[in-house]
């Protein structure tokens, strides 16, 4: 069973955070075995120096940093907590509009395509325009009807 000291001994220093020196998950958290099973590092970290959490509680990090472990940058929080702080500090993955890693619209070509469509035209139709742009026709049709690019 993890302790604070042993959790203490597997740490590195790095700026005001603890970073947890033992195993990394895929998804960046560290590991520890506690209670007879693996448990992610932070959590088992807050209930330490804490108090136990609830099942439907998440630990947030105010310091963005998956591997720290410092009591004083852990909190808890809904999952919606989480997930607004997530947003707020722009760290979601889902990246709208330039930002998308796939996109090839961009604000010009979208004003360009809405002013310049006309319904079965062979020049300024939905799959004309596709066609011009290196869009799909569907496409054109998401940023006509504003499902995206709003």
């Amino acid at each position: 069973m993890a302790t604070i000291e042993s959790l203490m001994r597997r740490t590195v220093t790095v700026g005001e955070c603890l970073e947890f020196a033992g195993y990394i998950c895929k998804a960046g958290y560290g590991l520890v075995w506690h209670e007879g099973k693996n448990r992610l590092a932070h959590r088992v970290s807050f209930e330490l120096h804490n108090s136990p959490i609830t099942g439907t509680q998440d630990v947030m990090h105010s310091c963005d940093n998956r591997k720290c472990i410092n009591p004083a940058h852990l909190s808890l929080g809904t999952r919606l907590d989480n997930m607004h702080d997530m947003i707020a500090k722009g760290r979601d993955r889902h990246p709208k509009g330039l930002h998308a890693g796939n996109v090839k619209a961009t604000p010009e070509i979208v004003a360009e395509i809405r002013r310049r469509f006309k319904p079965y035209s062979r020049t300024d139709g939905s799959m004309a325009l596709a066609r011009e742009y290196g869009l799909s026709q569907g496409a054109v049709w998401a940023i006509l009807e504003r499902r995206t690019w709003k």
